[in-house]
């Protein structure tokens, strides 16, 4: 085997030398035996003559060259191709294309250089090859790098080929003699897990959304492999956000989320290739956010630039509920702008996500969710990685990641564990840019020092570049190394203590500077080191250098970045327990003066922050505690500007730990805002338990009434959305009367309130009312917000009262001024006096408060009015066309926060788009989205009214629907709450009737009627739908039952309603009164005006596009001429009506409706 290695090397010295034959050996004609018993053929040398060289001056192989197919087929010839499966041992044996057997077995092998093949250019890769083929004479093996047997020659030459920049181009060996060993960002043995990630993304660029986190224990790659995924996004024309998040600067909020956007706006700043871009961007967040903008305008810099706004302009004056939901709303609608802007889809990668802030985490949750991103354009991507073991179960992050039926996306979870020893052969290999034959031996070491962990393989191969143990060689052209010392040096565990010994290595002063870098998180700002060199008068920014030059830091658009958390952990936790309380508390103090001086948001929070790290026992003066307190104070309300109501909930909670014994008394109002706004953030976090300790605390110690009314009515409001509307509704009025507004004294009815509120406003102007000055008083504006708040309740579940409540918030509106609860009064008034039938004057106060809402200077009641106003807009204007205005009540309740009437609004527009004969797959997928937006909520009682309209939807469809258990909750609130209960049999009654079902029809009817009086004041647009379907219901029961006359009566009346109604919208409303008509007719036996009226039934519906509608005339009239005996017209009607129930979608009610011709036609068995 040794004298077939030596032959081919002589072969291969021939071919890179251009056909010369070594100096060493005799000189023999072309053609003749040579001594070791081959013969080259002729034409080999031929080929040759021009001599060879198949490389780019860049060292790349020329893959066109005519030449380099000698070098190919080599591999071929000499069997030394994958293709071949002949052995190697016995590749010589037998003739072959370029060789055949000689007589002479005779070896006569001398050692032969290969200098003049280095004189000539040829890569030192090659010089080696041949060199280590011509390294065996007489049969014995001269060293250890060569070759053993073919298969590695095959091997070499193939990495050649496939990898020419790695295995075949020439190092700069006195470049890296001077910069030592350099470690890139090749992700080696991943590639099933990025192909998994590539699959997610592919998916979800075609719409199936999904998401991907990548989780493993630290040094294991998750960032290397996402940044790898990244280039990807970016090549496929995406667009690449990236954020990550900071264990020492948790107290940021969006933190992560906010960098990623900030970052991509400054990309689009930087770059004047990118202007038209920017431009475009700019133009759609206007058109689509408005004046809504400015709020991410303050939380992204970068965004205020390209809008050309300020960005510290932004609007206050939505409550602490409101903002944060507000802001999670409008991070989504930026994401869907950019998607739609730039038809892109849009990655966000996370790193870190075992620090992240709750902010993110609820704004990311946002995204997931189905209701996140409005269009069906807009393409979203998560990714994330997360270290394993560090994460906590209860964020909810991973709740709605682990939870399918919340996210609307499949969920992909990628464990990167430690390398094998045989991806890590291949990572020193490249690194070194030498072949695994020959990198084997070492890492081999390095992997039962490091346990194949990527980060530690990497610190651990630079260290010995450092120390001189893995070394250029400038006369070899490549890297070599000291395997015995390297074998024999002692290394810790793990990396972090590996960390912590380069760390100690370092001078004192170096040490002390990144020990203070470790106390502001992974990377700071150059400008802010300049700032602490100059508060504590320290030298840090050469220090920091000689640790940048030392690799354990990284310097990246202006910041020092700790080249891994590690480093940045180990440098942290050199310092003492109590040393790091000490360091944060000097920091935090250095830096308050210049947080209250400049007003610097950045460094406020950063302050604070490093206090808080601190602890209250790091004060050493009395003073202090104040100071401290103060800062937190003013830091929560940052915190709160910016919609992270769990970190301002920190703020306030530790200025509260600062504060000491008799602070009620020292340091009242201060202590009383404390208190306050922490019981604000505790209710908007959904710890009530907490809220009740604050309020509390605040009612024992507080010197007035008024200052208890921000607590009482917190705990008011906290009894709302724990499903106690009744003992919320008690608690109100008490505190109400407490303020003179006695709400218990009236028993004045809906119409006396109403007339004496028209009277009250008939003297003046729509004009004078909007220009009424502005409330000012603060114990009326807390008033005013109590009674916005009793007059949703109460309409709800007392209805009798809430007129009067509509009739207080205008009397107190005009007596003190507008506060932004006013709109909601005249809304209500509109919509209270459309129900008792004046809906042109209705509609008229619904305007007045739509345009009231400009004038207030708040937004904050918009989701109320929009929602309650579309109501009385549909009874005037066609229903279709009001679809859109559920959705802009929708946008306006999420821009402020406000997730009930947000909630109402998304339930309102899924009704009425049934109602307006939507194609019912729709109506499901709206429905599904719905369910989903209020689970996460934990909006019960809602989502039970979803459900019982979803069974209908189902139904319809004729999907078989699997019976699903009721909680005990869900079953108190069908049994106790009346609005709850009349949906409830609604939907079975309306079911029932349209699957002709006569028994369940009447009995569900007769339930649904005894509580269409007890709920809601106002008139929604589902009320003439009901009284259309009960007034159908009521006069099939009439027809058949021995009660006609009190059935007959109640459908009589629901036609007047609709005809009543039909003279305000004869678009809406024509076809379902000409049916009630028809229905009585025939009720009546006036069978020929019957006809007539199912004639004009239908032919209304047709022409105002009610396709369900014109489908059930049809279906009625059927009966009808069944009734008649007239087979022929009824199955005329019956086809048609198939017809558009199948065009409406309704294939389980196309089914169903066969079974009833067949059943009515044959012996009109059907009660009709």
């Amino acid at each position: 085997m040794n004298g077939i290695l030596y032959s081919l090397g002589i072969v291969f010295y021939e071919i890179f030398s251009g056909g010369e034959r070594p100096a060493e050996l005799e000189q023999k004609q072309i053609g003749e035996t040579t001594d070791n018993g081959f013969e080259i053929e002729t034409a080999v040398t031929e080929e040759l003559s021009e001599g060879f060289n198949p490389f780019h001056q860049d060292g790349t192989i020329d893959r066109d060259s005519a030449e380099l197919s000698i070098y190919q087929n080599l591999l071929s010839d000499y069997n030394l191709s994958d293709d071949d499966s002949t052995s190697f041992d016995m590749a010589f044996q037998g003739d072959g294309p370029r060789k055949k057997r000689a007589q002479n077995e005779n070896y006569n092998m001398c050692s032969v250089s290969v200098e003049p093949l280095k004189e000539r250019g040829v890569p030192r890769s090659l010089c080696d090859l041949v060199a280590n083929m011509l390294d065996c004479t007489n049969g014995t093996l001269r060293k250890d790098e060569t070759y053993q047997d073919m298969s590695e020659v095959r091997d070499d030459l193939q990495l050649m080929l496939d990898k020419p920049s790695i295995y075949l181009h020439d190092q700069d060996m006195g470049r890296l003699s001077t910069t030592g060993l350099q470690i890139g960002d090749t992700v080696f043995g991943r590639n099933t897990e990025l192909s998994t990630i590539k699959d997610a993304y592919r998916r979800s660029v075609s719409g199936d959304s999904n998401v991907v986190t990548i989780y493993g224990h630290s040094g294991t790659g998750k960032s290397t492999l996402a940044h790898e995924f990244g280039k990807y996004v970016l090549l496929d024309g995406g667009i690449l956000l990236l954020g990550k998040f900071d264990q020492r600067q948790q107290g940021k909020p969006f933190s992560a989320l906010a960098s990623a956007f900030n970052q991509y706006c400054g990309i689009l700043l930087q770059n004047c290739e990118l202007v038209s871009s920017k431009q475009k961007l700019a133009h759609q967040i206007n058109h689509v956010l408005g004046r809504e903008a400015h709020h991410l305008a303050k939380l992204i810099p970068n965004l205020a630039s390209i809008l050309g706004q300020e960005s510290n302009y932004i609007i206050h004056d939505e409550g602490c509920t409101n903002a944060q939901k507000r802001l999670q709303y409008l991070l989504c609608r930026f994401v869907e702008v950019l998607s739609s802007t730039f038809a892109a889809p849009v990655t966000l990668f996370l790193d870190d996500l075992q620090w992240s802030d709750s902010a993110s985490i609820a704004a990311v949750n946002q995204l997931l969710l189905t209701g996140g991103l409005a269009s069906q354009n807009a393409k979203f991507f998560f990714l994330g990685c997360y270290r394993e073991g560090e994460t906590d179960n209860i964020n909810p992050l991973w709740k709605t990641l682990c939870n399918s039926d919340l996210v609307n996306a499949r969920s992909t979870n990628v464990k990167l564990d430690c390398m094998e020893e045989e991806t890590l052969t291949t990572m020193v290999s490249e690194t070194l840019c030498l072949s695994p034959r020959l990198t084997r031996p070492l890492s081999s070491i390095i992997y039962h020092k490091t346990k194949g962990n990527p980060l530690f393989v990497s610190q651990l191969m630079i260290s010995l570049s450092k120390e001189g143990l893995l070394r250029p060689s400038l006369s070899r052209r490549r890297w070599e190394w000291d395997k015995e010392k390297i074998q024999c040096q002692e290394l810790p565990d793990d990396v972090a203590m590996f960390f912590t010994n380069s760390i100690e290595a370092l001078s004192e002063d170096v040490k002390a500077s990144l020990c203070v870098l470790s106390c502001f998180g992974s990377s700071t700002e150059t400008a802010f080191i300049k700032t602490l060199e100059r508060l504590l008068q320290k030298t840090l920014l050469n220090n920091l250098d000689a640790a940048l030059e030392e690799g354990l830091l990284d310097m990246k658009d202006g910041r020092y970045h700790f080249s891994h958390d590690r480093i940045q952990e180990a440098a942290y936790n050199m310092m003492s327990f109590l040393d790091q309380g000490r360091f944060h508390f000097s920091y935090g103090m250095a830096l308050l003066p210049l947080a209250a001086g400049e007003g610097d948001d950045s460094i406020l929070l950063t302050a604070a922050n490093q206090l808080n790290l601190a602890g209250p026992e790091a004060v050493q003066e009395k003073s202090q505690n104040v100071l401290v307190a103060d800062l937190n104070l003013q830091a929560g309300k940052k915190a709160m500007g910016m919609s992270d109501f769990v970190l301002a909930y920190s703020y306030f909670d530790n200025g509260i730990s600062f504060l000491r014994k008799k602070h009620w008394e020292e340091h009242y109002t201060l202590s009383l805002e404390l208190f306050d706004l922490a019981a604000k953030c505790s209710l908007t976090n959904g710890d009530i338990d907490c809220l009740k300790l604050l309020s509390e605390q605040v009612i024992a110690y507080v010197r007035s009434y008024e200052d208890k009314l921000n607590v009482l009515y917190l705990v008011t409001c906290a009894l709302t959305f724990s499903s106690k509307l009744p003992e919320s509704i008690e608690k109100g009025i008490d505190i109400l009367a407490n303020l003179g507004i006695d709400l218990r004294g009236c028993r004045s009815s809906m119409e006396t309130c109403v007339q004496e509120t028209k009277d009250l406003l008939s003297v003046y102007t729509d004009d004078e009312i909007l220009n009424t000055r502005q409330m000012t008083d603060p114990t009326m504006i807390m008033a005013m917000k109590f009674l916005g708040k009793l007059e949703l309740g109460m309409a709800q579940i007392m209805p009798g009262s809430a007129p009067y409540v509509m009739q207080r918030i205008i009397q107190l509106s005009l007596l003190h001024g507008m506060s932004p609860v006013s709109p909601i009064g005249f809304v209500h008034l509109g919509s209270y006096i459309a129900k008792l039938g004046d809906i042109s004057e209705g509609y008229h106060y619904v305007k007045l408060a739509r345009s009231l809402l400009d004038k207030v200077g708040s937004r904050e009641s918009a989701g109320e009015v929009i929602c309650t106003g579309t109501h009385i807009r549909s009874y005037i204007e066609p229903l279709q066309a009001t679809l859109e205005y559920h959705n802009e009540g929708y946008t306006a309740a999420m821009a402020s926060g406000d997730i009930i009437q947000a909630a109402l609004n998304n339930l309102f527009s899924l009704g009425s788009s049934f109602l307006a004969g939507v194609n019912l797959q729709t109506t499901r997928d709206k429905c599904a989205e719905l369910c989903i937006f209020l689970y996460e909520r934990k909006m019960l009682i809602f989502m039970m009214n979803v459900k019982y309209f979803e069974h209908s939807v189902f139904k319809l469809i004729g999907i078989d629907e699997k019976p699903k258990d009721v909680s005990a909750e869900e079953a108190k609130i069908l049994t106790t709450n009346k609005s709850v209960m009349r949906t409830y049999h609604y939907q079975k009654a309306y079911t029932s009737f349209m699957f002709r079902l006569y028994d369940d029809s009447k009995n569900y009817a007769e339930k649904y009627l005894d509580f269409v009086d007890s709920t809601w004041a106002n008139l929604w647009l589902q009320h003439a739908f009901q009284a259309f379907h009960m007034g159908l219901i009521s006069f099939w029961v009439a027809r058949n039952s021995r009660e006609g006359q009190q059935w007959h009566e109640r459908g009589k009346r629901s036609k007047l309603a609709l005809k009543k109604w039909a003279e305000s919208s004869k678009w809406t409303f024509e076809n379902k009164w000409y049916l009630l008509e028809a229905e009585e007719s025939y009720c009546n036996n006036n069978f020929e005006v019957a006809k007539l009226f199912y004639e004009k039934a239908i032919s209304s519906a047709k022409e105002h596009k009610f396709v369900h509608e014109e489908a059930l005339a049809c279906e009625l009239a059927g009966y009808f001429y069944v009734e008649l005996r007239d087979t022929d017209k009824a199955m005329e009607y019956f086809l048609l009506a198939h017809e558009k129930y199948h065009e409406w979608g309704a294939f389980g009610k196309c089914d169903s409706l066969f079974n009833s011709i067949s059943q009515s036609v044959k012996g009109r068995e059907v009660h009709h």
